[in-house]
């Protein structure tokens, strides 16, 4: 409870002095006190602190943002439930915004702060580079990451009761024109496939990805005790993704609906045969020095899991020995292909997102309304002949 209490200075003069308690998340409360030239102010200052004590904020261990985020980074790894890669996101952008408004008290962090944070990103970048050179602007994409960051951990701050309201939900964060992804034609598929023929293990890469439209870390995650070549079907339940030039193994999908089981074609199912036998061949070659739990179907050296940017990079060269522009993601593309392809040939939305492993319908209509407003045209044609002939253009 705040109170306020007139006293006098070793100089004789006088002075209001407000006292309360901080709200104290891991222990008792805190008592601190402020001095004040006059009551009018002591008091003014006491109702403030009364209601922060009544709605039980407050930080008493007194965090400069820095701080805050180190803490806040250090809980999430340790409670191990994002992704490896999402946490090195975080780190990146924890650096930009701590270089320039890091000693920030957290209590005090204003929207006003973070609109000009982002401003300065976009402008001078974020810390200066590791060889002392100065560092680069920020595009307006990486911007919009920093504030993402921010909004979560001060999010999390706010439900600890460290802050009593969230300065990222009133900071204007810079637009990002929506730039439309595209996925390889029917012709480019072709040549792509043809690109890939002297290459086995590629072209049954490519053969799934097409025919499944799994993620990249989804497909070097699949392993031979996720493939049922009998039953022609496919677990996703391992993802590999790299995090500073290491591949990272994860036993938990990116979400719920990310942990699925995929129908694969019968010409995929002989591709597949082919592949899991070039892997046991080369296990028996290299003896106990291959890498057996799991056994990955597209491994990397000795079957340790193949590194996310050395699958990117073959394809890549598939891409250019097929003279296909690199306006088309390598690797993505053939996700995008897919989802095409799939709402094209009259594949429902439900089905596809299901395929995708896109959490809700509504991600795959965001990312597809093209696809599915020619269906939706083409359905409703068909649904005009059942008008009566004098009806009918």
């Amino acid at each position: 409870m705040s109170y306020i209490n007139k006293i006098m200075t070793k100089k004789g003069t006088t002075r209001w002095q407000c006292r309360w308690n901080v709200p104290n998340p891991g222990g008792d409360p805190k008592e601190r006190s402020k001095n004040f030239a006059t009551q009018k102010e002591a008091k003014a200052h006491a109702v403030q602190m009364a209601e922060i004590e009544n709605r039980g904020v407050g930080d008493p261990r007194k965090h400069d943002l820095a701080g805050y985020l180190r803490g806040w980074l250090a809980h999430l790894r340790e409670r191990e439930d994002l992704a490896p890669t999402t946490i090195e996101g975080y780190e990146r952008n924890v650096i930009y915004a701590t270089h320039h408004i890091g000693r920030i008290a957290l209590e005090k962090l204003a929207p006003l702060d973070l609109d000009r944070l982002y401003t300065t990103l976009m402008k001078q970048g974020g810390a200066p580079r590791k060889d002392g050179k100065p560092s680069r602007p920020l595009s307006r994409r990486s911007a919009l990451h920093c504030h993402r960051m921010l909004h979560t951990a001060l999010e999390q701050a706010r439900k600890w009761k460290l802050i009593a309201h969230n300065p990222a939900a009133d900071a204007t964060p810079p637009s990002v024109p929506h730039k439309k992804a595209r996925g390889y034609t029917e012709d480019e598929i072709a040549r792509m496939l043809k690109a890939g023929e002297d290459n086995p293990e590629g072209y049954c890469v490519l053969a799934l990805l097409l025919t499944t439209g799994i993620r990249r870390s989804e497909l070097l995650g699949l392993g031979l005790d996720t493939i049922d070549l009998d039953k022609a079907t496919l677990d996703i339940r391992r993802t590999v993704t790299q995090v500073k030039n290491k591949a990272v193994v994860r036993e938990v999908a990116k979400t719920k609906s990310s942990y699925r089981t995929l129908g694969i074609p019968a010409a995929v199912v002989l591709l597949l045969r082919q592949q899991k036998a070039r892997v046991l061949e080369s296990a028996l070659a290299w003896g106990s020095e291959y890498s057996r739990e799991p056994m990955f179907l597209f491994p990397g050296l000795a079957g340790v899991p193949m590194q996310p940017m050395s699958l990117t990079l073959r394809l890549r060269q598939f891409r250019r020995r097929a003279k296909i522009p690199a306006d088309v993601q390598p690797v993505h593309g053939w996700r995008h292909s897919a989802a095409t392809m799939l709402i094209a040939t009259g594949t429902d939305v439900k089905t596809t997102q299901s395929r995708l492993g896109h959490s809700t319908p509504v991600i795959t209509l965001q990312l597809y309304a093209d696809q599915v407003s020619e269906q939706d045209r083409a359905a409703g044609e068909a649904l005009a002949g059942y008008l009566p002939q004098k009806n009918k253009p």
